[in-house]
């Protein structure tokens, strides 16, 4: 039944934050607080005024661009847990040729420093499908380990040959041009890479329903031997989907060097957890493109909002990562709850 199976994909997400935020506030009762005073506190924090608004799309935009990268591969049955080092690659990237290239006009100069930062995600995202396809080394392990590569060569290359000498103890590369700077909005932090939430969801949406290329890679994710009975190439199409994956977590590390911190910091991306908070919202959704970047919000919005939430209240910050546990523990069971629903839907649909 098509619509109990729709009402299924909506209500299972929904069940894991419903039951999230119920431990939440249970935990919070525990700490001797209100859970009402907490949560409004939260929601403020998140959304309460302009500037907090700014802060939520600011972190939310990394986190859901991600999160989509990994979608696409998990659609394609790509196990793509490389995120961070992928993000990494295209924040470094992307760093060094903005202060590489001579002086260009400004949309020109972003282009091409947001291109190689795709490329550099890309590549780095490259090796394991093509250890995957030829030896049959698992994505899940390679592109695992090989965010700590990309985190400690990274770290190498800003203590020391790329190191900004002006920026005291902090390892970093030198500030990139001022005109390759992505456009701010408003009087805010907020930069123009907040439009890509508005616009990737939806060209992903439409190339995995409408083109060959999308239809095959979703074909491979659901039955990789139907896949390749029917005619389907099935190597090319991981490959194709791993290649996307991380040219988005590329293009996510490059527009918050370009949009926010203007340069490569070291630390930034892994302290942060941008790349895990994507995979959390890439799973909370399914895997759908256009709920993956919604669920990349909320995540954004409840980090954002923790922040609020402890200023105003005695609650830790650390509840907000017990929500997102507890979110994640919710849908790795999703199985047996969407089999129940299922069940229960058809009971209904039959009587």
């Amino acid at each position: 039944m098509p619509f109990g199976r729709i009402a299924v994909g909506v209500a299972v997400p929904a069940i894991a934050i419903a039951l999230a935020l119920a431990l939440g506030a249970v935990i919070v009762i525990v700490a001797g607080d209100s859970p009402l005073d907490a949560y409004g506190a939260l929601v403020h924090g998140a959304v309460g005024t302009p500037s907090n608004i700014a802060a939520t799309f600011i972190r939310s935009t990394p986190i859901a661009i991600t999160g989509l990268g990994v979608a696409i591969a998990f659609k394609g049955g790509a196990f793509n847990l490389g995120g961070e080092g992928q993000m990494i690659a295209g924040a470094l990237v992307g760093a060094v040729a903005a202060n590489a290239l001579p002086a260009l006009p400004a949309p020109l100069g972003t282009l091409l420093a947001i291109a190689a930062g795709c490329l550099a995600g890309a590549l780095w995202a490259f090796g394991p499908a093509l250890l995957e396809i030829r030896l049959g080394v698992p994505m899940l392990i390679t592109t695992l380990l090989l965010n700590y590569v990309a985190a400690l060569l990274a770290a190498w290359v800003v203590t020391y040959p790329l190191r900004d000498l002006a920026g005291g103890g902090v390892a970093q590369t030198a500030m990139v041009p001022e005109a390759t700077w992505l456009p701010a909005i408003g009087a805010t932090r907020l930069n123009a890479g907040v439009v890509l939430l508005a616009v990737l969801p939806f060209i992903a949406a439409w190339a995995l329903r409408r083109t060959v290329a999308g239809y095959e890679l979703r074909m491979v994710g659901a039955n990789r031997e139907f896949a390749e009975y029917g005619g389907v190439d099935a190597a090319r199409s991981i490959v194709g989907a791993t290649l996307v994956s991380g040219a988005l977590c590329g293009l996510a590390g490059v527009v918050l060097v370009l949009g926010v911190n203007h340069r490569y910091i070291d630390g930034l991306v892994t302290s942060a957890g941008f790349a895990w908070s994507g995979f959390i919202a890439a799973v909370l959704a399914l895997a759908s493109p256009i709920l993956t970047v919604v669920a990349g919000v909320f995540l954004g919005a409840l980090q954002v909002g923790g922040l609020g939430m402890t200023r105003a209240t005695s609650v830790p910050l650390q509840l907000v990562d017990i929500v997102q546990a507890a979110i994640i523990l919710v849908v790795a069971v999703r199985a047996g709850i969407q089999a129940a629903l299922l069940k229960r839907a058809g009971g209904r649909g039959g009587a």
